[in-house]
């Protein structure tokens, strides 16, 4: 007996988009909220926020190792902190502290800066990523106890959904990638 696959793939496709893009567009809310909190609190402007589920790192194009830690992009041109849904508030401490210094430099210099550093410099030496991280603990310091209660409340229970849902939908894939290759060893041996 056939499977359905056309069944398989509207389900697949439904898991995706119910299960894994509404919880990380619930996600980017829940983060984009922390965010709030913390530039209201210290009277700047707000970046954007995207999560997402692929591997994003601040390592460059000569950078393996710590750079890897922090997985998340600050983008200073459309100021937007691009994070993983696995990362943690220290990596949005970290990613928003990028956004602190393209303030106070101009975004258009703190490119320059940052390509310049990144050619010239391992990460972890870095004048801006050893600032961003002197920041970040300093924002640790000073940001609303009710930062903590959101992450703690929200972000992290929603990360573990996501890490669910996209372990589903991967595990259904590889049943469909298994009925592809089944199908292709049958019809050749007609």
């Amino acid at each position: 007996m056939d499977l359905d696959y056309g069944g398989l793939g509207r389900q697949i496709d439904s898991m995706i988009r119910l299960s894994v893009l509404r919880n990380l567009e619930d996600l980017e809310s829940s983060v984009e909220g922390v965010v709030e909190i913390i530039t209201e609190a210290l009277n700047v402007e707000k970046p954007r926020v995207i999560a997402t589920v692929n591997e994003v790192n601040e390592c460059g194009r000569f950078d393996t190792g710590l750079c890897s830690t922090v997985m998340g992009l600050y983008v200073a041109n459309n100021p937007t902190i691009i994070i993983n849904y696995r990362a943690n508030l220290t990596t949005l401490l970290h990613l928003l502290a990028h956004h602190l210094q393209a303030l106070e430099v101009g975004r258009d210099r703190y490119v320059q800066v940052r390509d310049a550093e990144e050619l010239r410099l391992p990460w972890d030496v870095r004048p801006l990523e050893v600032n961003a991280m002197i920041r970040s603990i300093r924002l640790t310091k000073g940001i609303p106890q009710r930062v903590f209660k959101v992450w703690n409340e929200e972000v992290r229970p929603m990360s573990r959904g996501i890490e669910e849902a996209v372990n589903r939908v991967r595990a259904l894939v590889a049943h469909l990638s298994k009925g592809v290759e089944s199908t292709m060893v049958n019809n050749r041996a007609y």
